[in-house]
């Protein structure tokens, strides 16, 4: 793994203004609509780590490795680079957190790079992306969620729906891990 440049790059969602027209970037995070979802992203077989502070503007300083304050946070984040996005959304119509609100490309577009089948961010190279699809768990298997569970997507990420406990693997070649590690979530979400 290696230490990506903190947050959002320059096209992403820099300014808190809203993002995709409608992704907000409020003062305080919500507990209204709140699930976490895993990115994975491996490059010639090996792991990357997701910019921390990715949909924070003018985020505070890390405490061990985490960030918890900004001037906003947009209603996708991360506050540090396991892989975990934490969605966080005032949703004014109820969506129950086993339905998805947002896809892929709402995060790429919050960090502000983009994907396709031959690259995914400042990464070149053949895409393979998995997931684990709709596998929203709660507190059942300790919120472990297996690589066993992960399915072939194809090599376009952009419209994966973001449920609860998603695993997103990323995978950029032409060389690709053995396999890919189970990936716990915390149990509240």
């Amino acid at each position: 793994m290696f230490t990506p440049s903190e947050g959002d790059t320059s096209s992403g969602g820099t300014t808190g203004a809203p993002v995709d027209g409608d992704i907000d970037c409020d003062p305080t995070m919500s507990n209204n609509y709140h699930i976490h979802i895993y990115l994975g992203i491996y490059y010639e077989g090996e792991q990357v780590a997701l910019p921390i502070a990715v949909g924070m503007v003018d985020p505070g300083q890390a405490s061990d490795g985490f960030i918890d304050t900004a001037q906003c946070f947009y209603y996708i984040h991360t506050h540090d680079q396991s892989g975990i996005v934490h969605i966080e959304y005032t949703d004014p119509s109820g969506t129950p957190i086993t339905q998805p609100v947002f896809d892929l490309k709402n995060v790429l577009d919050v960090w502000g790079i983009t994907t396709g089948p031959d690259s995914f961010g400042p990464f070149s190279g053949p895409v393979e992306v998995f997931t684990s699809g709709q596998v929203y768990r709660g507190d059942q298997n300790d919120g472990v969620v297996s690589e066993t569970n992960l399915t072939y997507w194809g090599n376009n990420a952009n419209s994966i729906p973001l449920y609860s406990h998603e695993i997103i693997d990323i995978l950029i070649g032409p060389t690709y891990p053995q396999s890919l590690p189970n990936v716990a979530f915390y149990l509240e979400y």
